[in-house]
């Protein structure tokens, strides 16, 4: 499988979910941040963390 990388989000949240989901922030060959997913499985769970709070706020 191969690396997933996002842009980087400075937003807290998005990062705790970033750490949640077992992902890390990594730089491009540019040394821009991005977030580093290792595998689908990581990112899939960020972006149900996301969905989540989504959910949470539209109630």
């Amino acid at each position: 499988m191969h690396p997933i990388q996002i842009v980087f989000s400075e937003n807290p949240i998005d990062q705790r979910h970033l750490g949640q989901s077992g992902g890390s922030i990594s730089f491009t060959a540019c040394g821009l941040p991005v977030f580093h997913f290792e595998n689908r499985e990581q990112f899939q769970a960020y972006l149900l963390l996301k969905e989540e709070v989504k959910r949470n706020e539209k109630r």
